[in-house]
Order: structure tokens, then sequence, then C-alpha cells
């Protein structure tokens, strides 16, 4: 019985032996063809990974040409020239031993775009960054697009004003991971103003602007504006400056000679001058006077002018020809006779009055003869057309 049992027991095992063998068999042959086929696998798998690589090298160039070609359609004017692009000098709070170094960053920066890009610096000092500030500034330096930087002893920050987009302001500020400085390596300047200029053109071509504090106004200026203030003929005697190519002045006054006897002789004189825009602030002049002797004058002249101040100033330098006939008045010293040639220097106030100036004018004639010289005054009306 025991035997039986163990004949049983051995052939279980047997049976068991019997079905592994055939199993193992698949699985090792499994195995083999696995590590035949791994190579290809892995093939594969680095050629998907080449080709990832690639197509994303390729969105990232068509990214930068995208970004490239944005960035000069905005630096453009609609007429296809370049902007006036204008640096003007950083404010410092740092001591900046070099500060023309940010403004040759910031060249470099805008002309890695493209060469003919025309970046220049400016004079123009702002002592702090306002909205207002920096509308003044475009208008002072005549430019298109100011590019500021404010140095400080923790972060450098850029300024980017665009004026065809005047209540927009593109900013960065790059924090310095070294910690507050109280005196800046130059390299480190031009370091941190390069990475701000970048990461301020690209806001500028992703239209993401920044708004800056304003400056307070006057109380007037916030009181309700009277409908009539803000007429259309309002607005044209506002802009008859800027827009006005011509004007006219008659003026009343005195002028006072000398001759080759060194005598004097004052007699009144009346004056008539008309002007043309040559261009902002030059204009050309012709002027009749009429005194003891008769002057034809022709004069070139430049109109100073600040927006702050009401006054404006007109600085020539002319040419005249006398003669001493049919004259408003007598010269008893005789001193001048004929026809005469002299240079004649100028300058002139004017005072804004309603839509005229108030004109105050000197002007001395030395004759090219070196005998004789002519004094005036004139005080009149000035009118722009």
């Amino acid at each position: 019985m025991t035997l039986l049992k163990h004949i049983q027991s051995y052939g279980k095992l047997a049976f068991l032996f019997l079905l592994a063998v055939p199993f193992f068999s698949v699985l090792v042959f499994s195995e083999e063809k696995g590590d035949e086929r791994a190579p290809a696998l892995q093939a594969s798998e680095q050629k998907s990974e080449g080709d990832t690589q690639a197509a994303r090298q390729q969105r990232l160039y068509e990214l930068r040409q995208k970004a490239r070609n944005t960035l000069l359609g905005k630096l453009k004017l609609s007429e296809g020239k370049w902007s006036k692009i204008q640096v003007l000098p950083p404010i410092d709070y740092v001591n900046l031993k070099s500060p023309e170094s940010i403004f040759e960053v910031v060249k470099e920066s805008f002309q890695a775009f493209d060469k003919e890009i025309p970046v220049v610096t400016g004079n123009y000092k702002l002592k702090s960054v306002s909205l207002e500030k920096l509308r003044i500034a475009v208008a002072e330096s005549k430019s298109d697009i100011l590019v500021v930087s404010v140095i400080l002893p923790s972060n450098v920050d850029i300024y980017l004003y665009d004026k065809r987009t005047p209540y927009q302001i593109y900013a960065h500020s790059e924090e310095f991971i070294e910690g507050n400085q109280t005196s800046m390596p130059i390299e480190m300047a031009k370091h941190y103003a390069q990475l701000g200029i970048r990461r301020a053109l690209f806001r500028y071509i992703s239209e993401q602007f920044y708004d800056l504090p304003r400056d307070d106004t006057p109380p007037i200026l916030k009181s309700e504006i009277p409908r009539a203030i803000a007429s259309y003929q309002a607005v044209e005697m506002i802009n008859r400056e800027a827009k006005s190519n011509f004007y006219g002045s008659v003026t009343w006054g005195a002028a006072l000679t000398q001759g080759a006897t060194n005598k004097l002789w004052n007699s009144s004189l009346i004056s008539i001058e008309l002007g043309a825009k040559l261009s902002e602030d030059w204009y050309a002049e012709l002027a009749a006077d009429i005194c003891a002797y008769n002057f034809g004058v022709a004069s070139l002249k430049y109109l100073v002018s600040d927006r702050e101040e009401p006054f404006r100033f007109m600085i020539g330098m002319g040419a005249a020809v006398s003669t001493d006939r049919h004259t408003f008045d007598w010269d008893q010293t005789n001193d001048i006779q004929g026809r005469k040639f002299y240079a004649v220097p100028s300058v002139a106030v004017l005072f804004p009055i309603s839509d005229v100036y108030l004109k105050l004018e000197s002007r001395a004639y030395f004759g090219l003869d070196g005998a004789s010289r002519i004094y005036t005054v004139i005080p009149g009306i000035h009118i722009l057309f």
C-alpha cells in the first residue's frame, strides 16, 4: 500500500516535469528573440527622439524669425523709414565710472536685429521717470522712440517709450543676484543692462505695457473744461504757432544815426516786416524801414522758444541798403548821403497776447564803408498766419 502511494506521488512529479519542459523552452526562445529585437527598437526610439528635437529647433527658429520681423515692423514709420531711436543718459544711483557704456549695450541690442537701425545718444537728462516727463523728453529730443535706464543699487530698470503709442510704456526690471551694490563694476552694469533691454524689447513686441505714475496737475486743470475752450476755433488758435508758415509785423519806434562827423541825429521810424518759415526754427525776413533814411532789409532769423515760458526770442543777421531820397524825416547833419550798404544784426522779444504777439525789436546798421552807423528800437505787433 505504501509502495502504491509512492508510485502515484512520483507519477505526479513526472507529469509536472513533462509540462514544465515545453513552457521553459518557449520562455527561453522568447527571451532570445527579444534580445535580437532590442537594438532595432532602440534605434527606432533614437530616430523618433531626433525627429522631435529637429522639429523643436525648427519651431524655435520660426518663433525667433517671427519676433524679429515683428520688432523690425514696429521700428519702422508708416512711410517705411526707420524710427529715430534715442538713448538718454542713465539715471545713475551707483556712480558708474562709464555711463556711456550703457548706450553701447542698448545700441548693440537693437542692431543685433538689423545693422541699419539708427540708434543715437541724447543729452536730455531726466531726474525721474513719469509719463509726462517721457512725453516732454520725446518732444525736446525730437525722437520717435526713447530708451531710459535707471541704475539702482538693487536692480536695473529699462524704460522704452514710443511716441506713436503715447499712453503705453514698456519696462523691465532686472534684479542683481549678487545683492545690493554701492559701487558697481562696469561689466556687471553692462551685463544686466543687456538683459534688461532684451526683455524690455520682448515686452515691446508682445504689447506688454506698463502703467507709470502720472504727475499731479495744477488744480485749474482738474476742473471741468467749458465747451467754448474745446471749440474748433480755440484749438486752431492754440495750434496757430505750430501750423503757421508766415508772419507779419508792424512797428513804430525811433532811430539814432551817426555819420562821418560822429554827430548824432534821431528820428521817428516805421517798419513793416514779412517773414516765411524755412524750417522748424529758421525764418527768412524782408523789411522796409522808413525814417530819416529808407532801408530795405533782408535777414535770416532764428526763433528761440521754451514750452514752459511765454516769451519768444528772435535773433537775426542780415544785409540792408539805404537811400536818402523821399524819406519820412530829414537828417540835418547830412552825414550819410547817397546809397549805402549795411550789415544788420538784430534781436527781438515776443510776448503773446491772445492770438497776436507784442514785439520789441532792436537793430544795428553797420555801414560797410565803416563811417556810418544807425541804431533802432521799434516796438509793435507781430501776427502769425
